[in-house]
């Protein structure tokens, strides 16, 4: 169920234009995902096609839930923005802890999404 929640996120946030987001916004974010924990919640993690950016999906079921965390590389650094009507406490501290993330940190995330056999393909 939980990678039913996930993969609906994903073919919505696949199917919005780039430019609707950001103009630094990759194309799409849907490899992978893995899953971590960030401020007592279980994320689900995926890569974006630019290979530098991420998106945090709260699990199905997660206090964080439902939520979601973008942290879109913009050539000079990270913007790390979130959306979601989940528990603000469990936001914010998840927000908290994916804000202190470093470059060489997120990019062992990006290369772990990648090792993920059977990619998420939208539909």
């Amino acid at each position: 169920m939980p990678r039913v929640f996930f993969a609906c996120t994903l073919s919505l946030i696949a199917a919005t234009p780039v430019s609707a987001l950001d103009a630094n916004a990759p194309e799409s974010c849907a490899t992978g995902p893995i899953e971590k924990t960030y401020g007592g919640s279980s994320w689900l993690v995926a890569s974006c096609s630019d290979g530098k950016s991420l998106v945090f999906v709260a699990k199905e079921g997660s206090p964080a839930a439902p939520f979601e965390f973008d942290l879109y590389y913009t050539g000079n650094g990270y913007d790390l923005t979130g959306k979601g009507t989940g528990n603000r406490k469990a936001t914010d501290i998840a927000y908290a802890e994916l804000s202190k993330l470093t470059g060489s940190a997120i990019r062992a995330l990006v290369t772990e999404t990648q090792r993920v056999k059977g990619k998420f393909k939208s539909k």
